[in-house]
């Protein structure tokens, strides 16, 4: 009989404990050309751009082509290096 009170005491701490959608969004970022990249997770299987404070669109999980977010930034801060090396 314990064990099933501590159970059932157990199941209601869990059940009323929730993670918040407001947590912050975890986001990576890099900089090129003086310019900070950044990718942050929306929490809903779409990531924000955003370039040099301005965003450069909405991108879902296959506009990501099974990359990481983090390989994104990287291979994004790549290309502006290139762009500007010339």
């Amino acid at each position: 009989m314990k064990k099933a009170v501590l159970f059932l005491a157990l199941a209601a701490t869990v059940s009323f404990t929730s993670c918040s959608k407001d947590d912050d969004n975890e986001c990576k970022s890099c900089t090129a050309s003086d310019q900070k990249v950044e990718i942050c997770d929306n929490g809903d299987g779409t990531y924000e751009l955003t370039v040099g404070g301005e965003s450069a669109g909405t991108l879902d999980e296959s506009d990501l082509d099974g990359l990481s977010p983090q390989q994104v930034v990287d291979a994004t801060c790549e290309a502006l290096n290139l762009f500007t090396d010339f």
